[in-house]
């Protein structure tokens, strides 16, 4: 009998020993911490060069919390960089990135199902804003008041497996609705070489979209190299986590659907 619930707890905590994202997660640790949390950030997303690009890993049925530190989109790139730049200035444990990653990602921290899941980057960053996280600088480097009709999701509903069931549908319909009555500030591609020079490292940029429906394509960290800006991303191009071999501003002019830039700065 003690030898068979020996066996059951050393394959419970095998299993989580093994898991290859709590070894990541205990490598980072282990990453020099820069004097504030803007400096830990990039000390942590530049050890992530050259992972690659994998899209939809958050796609799970049903929903859960979503750990991978092997690979990612430009979004749970960001993610997993702040919810690890977190744990590195509080107590180093895996079990407080797991949550650092919950309560950024799911609406007010809770997960019931594919609705309550913050997949509008405007919704993520407002809900994150206010927890203090980052200020959105935006306006304060000149950027243009919008408010967009945002219901991309819900208007091409087959291409999203989580909205066949319809509460979840229902949820985004009333975000959609929410977010498309809150106004915001971007900065317009063409104007974004004039404010060069006021952007920091670290800062994360989310790039505005000019597809109907839809408010942002993409995002990243702000890099600086022989004094010109640029993108620290997951790239679904490059197909790993790469800085942009061209300065943001000329980055974003290559890209039709991207029409502008909105500032975060951490906290």
């Amino acid at each position: 009998m003690m030898r068979f619930l020996f066996l059951v707890l050393f394959l419970g905590l095998g299993a989580w020993a093994i898991d290859p994202n709590v070894a990541i997660f205990s490598q980072k640790m282990e990453l020099p911490k820069g004097n504030t949390k803007t400096e830990t950030a990039m000390i942590v997303a530049k050890s992530f060069l050259e992972r690659p690009y994998t899209p939809h890993t958050l796609e799970q049925t049903p929903e859960k919390l979503v750990c991978n530190l092997k690979e990612f989109d430009c979004f749970t790139f960001v993610e997993s960089v702040l919810a690890l730049t977190a744990s590195k200035h509080g107590r180093k444990v895996y079990s407080e990135y797991v949550n650092n990653l919950q309560q950024m990602r799911y609406r007010k921290g809770e997960i019931n199902d594919y609705g309550s899941r913050l997949h509008y980057f405007l919704e993520w960053k407002l809900q994150n804003e206010t927890r203090g996280l980052f200020s959105d600088v935006t306006a304060q480097l000149g950027g243009e008041k919008t408010q967009p009709t945002i219901n991309f999701m819900t208007t091409h509903r087959n291409a999203y497996a989580g909205l066949q069931e319809e509460a979840a549908f229902e949820q985004v319909v009333k975000v959609e609705t929410t977010l498309s009555q809150t106004s915001w500030h971007k900065i317009p591609k063409e104007k974004v070489a004039a404010v060069e020079a006021q952007l920091k490292e670290g800062d994360i940029i989310g790039i505005t979209s000019n597809i109907a429906g839809l408010d942002f394509n993409h995002e990243g960290f702000v890099v600086k190299k022989d004094n010109r800006v640029h993108l620290l991303h997951a790239s679904s191009d490059a197909k790993k986590v790469v800085i942009s071999a061209d300065p943001l501003t000329t980055y974003l002019q290559k890209i039709k659907k991207h029409d502008g830039i909105v500032v975060l700065r951490l906290k």
